[in-house]
């Protein structure tokens, strides 16, 4: 049994790590506008999950009680937060490593060895 490629092994990890941290700056620098539904509450937050703004609708305050307006901006900015964790997933699984994607590489390790140079002999 032959053993994997260590040398193209590590190459694709260098890989891996330049990937990510093209990714964390890619991130951070994205800011994402999530509004309620009914548009009262808009919050902003940036890739790295600082919630930057919330503004609230001056109409809310004539339309919305206090309790139910701190419900609104509670979800909306659970909403920015989901909304930011769903870009950051689909950006992982558009940066490619070798023939692998980091996000995949990342949810399953162990690919790196069984579809990594070298794989194939070691079958």
């Amino acid at each position: 049994m032959q053993r994997p490629d260590l040398g193209a092994l590590a190459r694709q990890m260098n890989a891996l790590i330049t990937a990510t941290v093209e990714f964390a700056e890619q991130a951070a620098d994205r800011r994402h506008v999530v509004s309620s539904p009914d548009g009262e509450v808009t919050v902003e937050m940036s890739g790295s999950r600082e919630l930057l703004t919330v503004r609230i609708d001056p109409r809310a305050r004539r339309t919305v009680d206090n309790l139910t307006l701190g419900d609104l901006v509670a979800e909306t900015i659970r909403a920015a937060g989901r909304e930011v964790d769903q870009a950051r997933q689909a950006l992982l699984d558009s940066l490619p490593i070798g023939d692998e994607r980091v996000g995949d590489v990342l949810r399953d390790p162990q690919r790196l060895l069984r579809n990594g140079p070298g794989a194939e002999a070691a079958k």
